[in-house]
């Protein structure tokens, strides 16, 4: 009995060095679960009932409306708030020991969201939807893609060595570990507000010259 349980917290331990969390395959992983996401996004949005996918389509033409009463304080205000909330969530869910599940829920749904969006701005607006995909994208969705990457990819890393420091007993510096991923949190922040002015002053004009002619 003894033996088997030397056996089975050496086998445990075996298991444990087996996931090999370095940085390429954290990388290649997070790319792939981008793939798979929009992917699965896009298909998600083609298998609604045609009654769900006007109801979306409904809120993409509305969404790419400009209207009279544009309230750009307000707007970016709540984009900056909005933006905060989502970084500060990853970020805090990195210092748990769930991090990393929450993490990778919230990234792929994040990026499924991305590909649903892309799928209903194609079929609300057929052959005129290049240039509206185009818009919605570039460039504020492709730094905020850019921005929940960075921090989904430094919250599993900091995630694993908590976890690896509190059940496994590795000798890590959590307090140096800490300060390099308040960093990451400060220029993901930065980062967000300048998405947050882009999408509120910047968006507007590019819809308006790259859609009047449409």
């Amino acid at each position: 009995m003894h033996m088997n349980l030397k056996n089975n917290k050496k086998h445990r331990k075996i298991n444990i060095k087996r996931i090999n969390f370095n940085s390429k395959n954290l990388s290649i992983f997070l790319i792939s679960l981008s793939v798979i996401a929009i992917i699965i996004g896009i298909i998600f949005y083609f298998i609604l009932s045609k009654s769900d996918q006007d109801t979306v389509n409904r809120v993409v033409i509305n969404n790419f409306k400009i209207k009279d009463n544009y309230d750009y304080i307000k707007i970016l205000k709540n984009s900056i708030l909005q933006n905060t909330y989502n970084q500060v969530l990853i970020w805090i869910l990195g210092i748990s020991v769930i991090g990393i599940m929450g993490n990778i829920f919230i990234y792929f749904f994040e990026l499924f969201s991305i590909g649903f969006t892309i799928s209903s701005i194609i079929n609300t607006y057929k052959s005129k939807s290049v240039v509206r995909v185009l818009v919605y994208l570039f460039p504020t969705k492709v730094l905020e893609i850019i921005t929940i990457y960075i921090l989904t990819y430094f919250s599993i890393k900091l995630s694993y060595k908590i976890i690896s420091v509190c059940f496994f007993n590795k000798n890590i510096d959590l307090k140096k570990e800490m300060k390099k991923y308040f960093k990451v949190l400060l220029i993901c922040w930065i980062i967000g507000v300048c998405i947050s002015l882009l999408s509120t002053f910047i968006d507007p004009i590019l819809l308006k010259v790259f859609t009047k002619t449409q």
